[in-house]
């Protein structure tokens, strides 16, 4: 293929990884979307609700480990294709789960949390499936490219799943099941692109998963990503930036609507607030990339433009645990309303959550060159697996008190604990382990 060809088709496929990550988010954000009917006419408690999250989370860790190896193993472009295929058939599912009081069916809570843990299991394919790809698609120079193109789908998805889902309830019963349907079939018209995409191959920038090394080679290395403590800093730092995002994508959707707490209704909340909400987190999110990249043009070194970054966006997180209560004009700004003040909050929540996490991907980068599939994985397994424990506990908390406060609560400070883990812990330059292994040393950036 001539040069002019290849390089128009390896963005075409760069433009198909963003549409995958949109159809990731929208499976995923569907449910959350309809939170408040689907719990309503289900007959299920706060509590319910969180486990569904909850054991979502769990098969996503699991899922991650599993699709990390594979990734790393075999050929993704038959690899994607049936993972997005399969989580896009329990999204589809999820549109069917019985309703309460059907003679004959399975219980609701039941079928729905099969259909939604199976689907966190297929969906964390993406991410390991994703990087891969354009680890082989891409010379070095372009993949920060390529992969702001792949992440931003996720903001895509975002806002334009409430948008889909507002258009599409009406006042009947049962007229939540329909986005399910639709936002699933939307994965296979993705497959169908993606074949005929990469039909001619991927690509051969990055050595195949046939020219991996040995089996004791590559345990030499995952033991010394695993003996750095930068990989148990990173379990932190994810642990705290991910749970804070889930909380936010699990409960905002009914916070909103809470008659106690900022009261809005749910053609606002969905065609109008989330939608904004989550365009704003995209723009976090380029922003972080922006300054940190103009810090280190300005003398400030790679890794300290990380933390800075990052560090304002944890502060950014903190007001919003007096966001209900600025809402119901218990604390109060002179000269601002009320429903001025917790916009104003909400917004900065949302700038925040999503720019921590181009900081979180370039000292992941750091660990590993070769097995970026497996570290990726590694890293997710715990980004799920704890924070989703708390989803349960969150909604049984919901139950006994009757407000969604705590939502907001919680999801106020780990982030700041994540920043002050980063600059203490990260240049600690005894605790590197020897060299030694198939990796390179894993070294410190120092302070410009």
């Amino acid at each position: 293929m001539s040069e002019p060809g290849r390089s128009s088709r390896k963005w075409w496929i760069c433009g198909l990884l963003l549409l995958a990550s949109a159809v990731n988010y929208m499976d995923r954000l569907t449910l959350a979307s309809v939170s408040r009917r689907l719990i309503d006419e289900l007959q299920l408690s706060n509590a319910d609700y969180g486990a569904v999250e909850q054991y979502f989370g769990y098969a996503f860790a699991v899922g991650a480990i599993v699709f990390g190896l594979l990734a790393d193993r075999v050929s993704v472009r038959w690899l994607y294709p049936v993972v997005l295929a399969l989580w896009s058939l329990m999204g589809f599912l999820t549109g069917m789960v019985p309703s309460a009081g059907a003679a004959g069916a399975i219980a609701p809570l039941s079928a729905l949390l099969f259909c939604r843990t199976l689907l966190g299991f297929f969906e964390s394919g993406h991410w390991p499936c994703a990087l891969r790809t354009t680890q082989q698609l891409l010379e070095p120079e372009d993949r920060s490219f390529g992969n702001s193109i792949l992440q931003s789908g996720t903001s895509v998805g975002a806002i334009v799943t409430p948008i889909i889902v507002a258009a599409m309830l009406t006042p009947a019963a049962g007229s939540w099941r329909r986005p399910f349907s639709w936002i699933g079939a939307l994965g296979l018209v993705w497959v169908l692109g993606w074949l005929w995409a990469t039909r001619r191959g991927i690509g051969s920038v990055a050595p195949a998963a046939s020219e991996d090394p040995e089996p004791a080679e590559w345990a030499a290395s995952l033991a010394k990503v695993l003996r750095s403590h930068r990989f148990w800093l990173l379990v932190v730092v994810v642990c705290c930036i991910n749970g804070v995002y889930s909380v936010y994508r699990v409960w905002l959707p009914l916070a909103l609507q809470d008659p106690a707490g900022l009261g809005f209704s749910e053609q606002q909340t969905l065609g109008r607030i989330l939608p904004l909400y989550y365009l704003v987190n995209d723009v976090g999110c380029l922003a972080a990339g922006a300054a940190t990249l103009w810090l280190h043009r300005h003398g400030v070194s790679a890794v300290n433009a990380r933390r800075w970054v990052f560090t304002v966006s944890g502060a950014l997180l903190a007001p919003a645990a007096l966001l209900p209560a600025v809402a119901r004009g218990e604390w109060a700004l002179p000269g601002v309303s009320a429903g001025q003040a917790s916009m104003a909050i909400l917004l900065m929540t949302s700038l925040g959550s999503l720019a921590v996490f181009p900081c979180y991907y370039a000292f992941t980068q750091d660990l590993s060159r070769r097995h970026i599939g497996l570290v990726t994985g590694l890293l997710s397994f715990f980004a799920w697996i704890i924070p989703s424990t708390a989803q349960r506990v969150l909604g049984e908390f919901i139950d006994r008190s009757g407000s969604y406060d705590i939502a907001f609560q919680v999801a106020a400070w780990p982030v700041l604990v994540a920043a002050v883990a980063l600059w203490a812990l990260w240049n600690i330059e005894w605790l590197h382990p020897a060299q030694g292994s198939g990796e390179p040393r894993l070294r410190s950036t120092r302070a410009a």
